[in-house]
């Protein structure tokens, strides 16, 4: 990415106040930085995100923040590894099956109606199909497929878990998407907020607990053992005063 007309996006994640417990301490940046401009990708996906960033910038600055996230995450629990380009790269694309979708879903503001429902739970497979043509086997393919996956209650149906770091990019996405703007919410959840909504999933069974802790270890300044964090409980004022997001369910029977 550091030799694309991409690279000088790979900051913009680091710049907003949403995210300064996560960026803004112990040179958490310029590490996440770093490794965002090493992530690599061939031709064809750096000409998809080219045409992301100009039809659909949303979801260009989503890619970008998740794998922001998931960086600093990792970079919290285990360091700065070999193998964090490669989890970057998985990130920067892992909802490429969004941009096989009609551009309406994306400035929907209500409920969808069930045909569009349906069309949001095929994305992660036509995402994962996309780049398996491209990359063959790659983190990004598993990344797509399993982003959704919420421990088995969310879409595709899938015979075995995702990895760990699949599902680092799944709960990156997720804190990404609650701490940006969305037209059917009043505003954004700032990041006290957005980790109030992961941790009660992970309470619930619909998030992978272990994964959320590294996110909150990293909100907290990673410091010490990860899997020494204990849950708080949530509170007023971090949430959007008007929120008309339904989760999308998995069809009953597959449309595919």
């Amino acid at each position: 990415m550091g030799d694309t007309p991409l690279a000088g996006d790979m900051a913009l994640a680091l710049e907003s106040s949403a995210y300064l417990h996560l960026f803004g301490r112990s040179g958490a940046g310029q590490v996440i930085e770093r490794v965002l401009l090493a992530a690599a990708l061939p031709e064809p996906l750096l000409d998809e995100l080219t045409a992301m960033r100009r039809d659909a910038p949303v979801l260009y600055r989503h890619g970008v923040l998740t794998a922001a996230v998931a960086v600093r995450m990792l970079v919290a629990s285990v360091g700065e590894t070999r193998a964090l380009p490669d989890v970057a790269s998985a990130a920067l694309v892992h909802d490429l099956g969004m941009r096989h979708l009609p551009p309406e879903i994306l400035v929907h503001r209500d409920r969808l109606p069930v045909e569009l429902a349906h069309r949001i739970a095929a994305h992660p497979l036509l995402g994962a199909y996309h780049l398996a043509l491209l990359l063959g086997n790659h983190p990004a393919v598993a990344a797509a497929q399993g982003h959704h996956w919420r421990c088995g209650q969310g879409y595709p149906v899938l015979t075995a878990a995702p990895s760990r770091s699949v599902e680092v990019i799944a709960v990156a996405s997720a804190f990404a998407a609650l701490t940006q703007p969305r037209p059917y919410r009043s505003d954004a959840y700032d990041a006290r907020g957005a980790a109030d909504v992961l941790v009660a999933e992970a309470m619930s069974g619909h998030a992978d607990g272990s994964t959320v802790k590294l996110l909150v270890h990293a909100l907290r300044g990673g410091d010490g053992d990860p899997r020494a964090v204990r849950f708080g409980g949530s509170r007023d004022g971090h949430a959007p005063a008007e929120n008309r997001h339904a989760p999308v369910d998995v069809p009953v029977r597959s449309v595919l």
